[in-house]
């Protein structure tokens, strides 16, 4: 292991352990610490929950129902476990249940209201997406929609919210190969959407 990838591991494990103190104050009744956990999460998941083609409205949804969920079962949360991915793996079903509840209703998707021409702001009712050039972040967005939904998963956890390919595999609960397939799919398919966007400019 390089010096490089010892930090990281070193800063991941001094995070977790941050956490662990955060719950057992929070389970001796400190809902301040609850209110940390959440201040340490949001924004990663609400930006997460737009590139995965949420309505700012929805994520913000999204976002209350995976905190409701991480205080309705942090009793049981196991403290050997990562907490970091118990968190994502919530965040995930929970935006794959808004997803599929918004296609239930027929709701034309974030995606679609960008491709309209629609202006889409780096930041939006306080969520920031997580990407610094607007025009890129819209663009980009655009671009996700033709991925499949574990590719697009996939995608924005491990190249948007840096999780690594063991974390992406426990909180989607696939295997590192399909994180690894996936990613490499998503990649591809996006190399191509932006070159045709290129040409299309040109």
């Amino acid at each position: 292991m390089s010096v490089s990838e010892a930090s990281v591991l070193e800063a991941a494990q001094q995070r977790n352990r941050e956490v662990l103190e955060l719950i057992d104050r929070i389970q001796a009744g400190d809902l301040d610490a609850f209110e940390e956990i959440i201040r340490r999460h949001e924004r990663r998941i609400l930006g997460m929950a737009i590139q995965m083609g949420l309505s700012p409205e929805d994520a913000q949804d999204a976002g209350q129902e995976v905190f409701l969920r991480v205080f309705r079962y942090l009793s049981g949360f196991q403290s050997g476990k990562n907490f970091e991915v118990w968190i994502w793996k919530i965040a995930v079903n929970v935006v794959y249940d808004q997803l599929r509840r918004r296609r239930n209703r027929g709701e034309v998707s974030w995606d679609a209201h960008l491709e309209s021409g629609a202006e889409e702001p780096s930041h939006t009712d306080g969520i920031q997406i997580h990407l610094e050039n607007t025009q890129l972040c819209t663009r980009l967005l655009k671009n996700l929609e033709s991925l499949s939904r574990q590719e697009r998963m996939v995608f924005v956890l491990k190249e948007l919210q840096d999780l690594d390919t063991a974390e992406v595999a426990r909180a989607m609960g696939i295997s590192t190969i399909t994180v690894r397939r996936h990613g490499a799919s998503a990649r591809h398919k996006l190399r191509q959407a932006m070159e045709r966007g290129r040409g299309a400019s040109q």
